[in-house]
C-alpha cells in the first residue's frame, strides 16, 4: 500500500527519469520512505544531516548511512558547524539543513529533494501557524512540491512531499511489517518546541484536525485564483531583464509587489504588508524617484517603475560611528566548479570551471567601454549591485554581451514564476 501510494505520488510531481535525492533523518517517517523506494529507478542519493547538537549524533548519522548503503544508495553524511547555537536552534537548524542538503543537490544536479513530511506533520504545521497569528495564505498548509521553500539555500531545488496524505502510525507500522528498527529524536518529546506543543494540543482535540484539513483546502484553492490574477497582471504590466531586474509600467497589487520584492532581494524572509502598502502608496505621488524596502530597490525610470537589489545592501552602509563602510566580503566568492548561490539571485560555478564573482560596484573601473555601454539602459543604483565575473587569467571584467557569462543562471525570473504559478515570457 505506502509502496504503491509512494511511486503514484512520485509519478504525478516529478518528471520521468529525473534523479531525485532523498532527506534521511533515521526517524520512523525517513525510514520508510527510503526504504520504500529503494528499488526505483530514480532514486539515486540519500543525504543525512549531522545537527552535532547532542553527544551521540554522530553515531547516528553513521548507522542512517550505513542502513541507506546497504540498498545501494549514493549516501552522504553532511555535518554542521554551528558553533554554539543557544536561542532559536530549530529554525536555525532547518536552515543550515537546507542548506547542506541545497548545495549537494546544486552540485550533482539534482532538481528534486525528497523528504517525509506526513499528515500530522501538515495538520501541526497549521496549527503553530494559526498560534504565530498567520495571514490566510499561511493556512493553506503544505502542499506536495514547493520550489525552494527556503530561500537561497534551497535555490533551483524543489521539495517534495510524497507522504502528506499518510498517517505516522501507517509509516511506523510498515517498519514494523517490514523488521526495519528506527531511531527517535529526543526533541521529539520536548515541550518547549512549538511542534511539540501542537501536537500535544491536538492530541487532545482530535476534532480540530478536519476543521484545519478544509479551511487549508479552500485556502489552497484561493491562492490559485489569487496567482491567475497576479500573473495575468504582470503579464500585462511587466518585464523582466537578463539581470533580474523588474520593469512595471504601472503600480501593482500589493500581493504582486510582494513577490516582486522577495525575488530581486535574493531573500528568503517575509515581508510586512501595510509596508507594502506604504509603497504604493509613495509610487503614487508625482515627485517619486526612489524607495527601498525589505533588501530591493524600487526606481522611477524612463515613465516606468523598476524594482532591483537595494544598493546598500550589497555594497554596505556607512558605520554611523566609525565613519567606515561596513561593506560584505562574503559577496568576493571564488567556486572551484561547483554551484554556488551569490546573494540569492544568481547561481554562479554552473560551467565547471573556477570562477570569482563579486559585485559591480566595487570593480567599476574594470569596466570596457562596451560593458559600461551595455549598461546604461540599467538604473546606476541597480546596475552596481549586479555579479561580475573576474577572468583569473587575463584580469579583466566580464559581463556578456547579451548573455550572462557562461557559468552564472539567474534565479529572479524562475523564483517569481514559481510564485505566480506560470510562465513570464516577457524577459528584455
Amino acid at each position: 500500500m505506502l509502496l504503491k501510494h509512494v511511486n503514484e505520488e512520485i509519478s504525478k510531481l516529478i518528471p520521468y527519469g529525473e534523479k531525485f535525492a532523498i532527506a534521511f533523518s533515521g526517524g520512523g517517517d525517513s525510514t520508510a520512505l527510503v526504504h520504500a523506494l529503494k528499488d526505483h529507478p530514480q532514486s539515486e542519493f540519500v543525504y543525512i544531516v549531522d545537527h552535532n547538537l547532542r553527544s551521540g549524533s554522530h553515531v547516528e548519522a553513521q548507522s542512517a548511512k550505513y542502513f541507506a548503503e546497504s540498498f545501494g544508495y549514493n549516501v552522504e553524511v553532511l555535518k554542521w558547524d554551528h558553533g554554539s547555537v543557544k536561542t532559536g536552534v530549530q529554525e536555525k537548524a532547518r536552515i543550515a539543513r537546507y542548506g547542506l542538503m541545497g548545495n549537494k543537490c546544486r552540485a550533482e544536479g539534482i532538481k528534486y529533494l525528497l523528504t517525509a513530511h506526513n499528515f500530522e506533520d501538515n495538520v501541526e504545521t497549521l496549527m503553530m501557524r494559526y498560534d504565530r497569528k498567520t495571514d490566510w495564505r499561511g493556512a493553506a498548509g503544505m502542499s506536495s512540491i514547493t520550489y525552494a521553500p527556503v530561500w537561497p539555500e534551497l535555490s533551483l531545488v524543489s521539495i517534495v512531499r510524497p507522504l502528506l496524505s499518510v498517517s505516522r502510525k501507517l509509516l511506523r507500522d510498515y517498519n514494523i511489517s517490514n523488521n526495519i528498527k528506527w531511531s527517535e529524536d529526543p526533541s521529539n518529546k520536548d515541550i518547549k518546541y512549538s511542534r511539540i506543543k501542537a501536537r500535544n494540543y491536538l492530541r487532545e482535540r482530535p476534532d480540530i484536525v478536519e476543521l484545519l484539513l478544509q479551511t487549508s483546502k479552500d485556502m489552497r484553492e484561493c491562492i490559485v485564483k489569487e496567482n491567475k490574477i497576479l500573473l495575468d497582471q504582470f503579464r500585462k504590466i511587466g518585464k523582466i531583464d537578463q539581470f533580474g531586474n523588474i520593469y512595471l509600467t504601472e503600480i501593482p497589487y500589493p500581493e504582486l509587489m510582494f513577490h516582486c520584492l522577495r525575488a530581486t532581494s535574493g531573500q528568503g524572509r517575509m515581508i510586512d504588508r501595510t509596508k507594502i502598502r506604504n509603497l504604493l502608496k509613495r509610487m503614487k505621488i508625482d515627485d517619486f524617484q526612489a524607495s527601498t524596502l525589505a533588501g530591493s530597490m524600487v526606481l522611477k525610470f524612463n515613465q516606468s517603475y523598476v524594482i532591483g537589489r537595494d544598493p546598500s545592501a550589497v555594497k554596505g552602509r556607512k558605520d554611523s560611528r566609525h565613519k567606515r563602510k561596513n561593506y560584505s566580503s562574503e559577496l568576493e566568492m571564488t567556486s572551484d566548479g561547483q554551484p554556488q548561490v551569490w546573494d540569492g539571485r544568481f547561481v554562479f560555478g554552473t560551467a565547471g570551471k573556477e570562477m570569482k564573482i563579486a559585485a559591480l560596484h566595487d570593480n567599476l573601473d574594470l569596466l570596457s567601454k562596451e560593458q559600461s555601454k551595455l549598461l546604461k539602459n540599467i538604473p546606476f543604483n541597480l546596475r552596481i549591485s549586479l555579479p561580475v565575473v573576474k577572468d583569473n587569467f587575463n584580469a579583466e571584467m566580464m559581463i556578456g554581451g547579451n548573455n550572462l557569462v557562461p557559468g552564472i543562471q539567474p534565479l529572479v525570473k524562475k523564483r517569481l514564476e514559481y510564485c505566480l504559478g506560470g510562465s513570464l515570457d516577457k524577459t528584455i
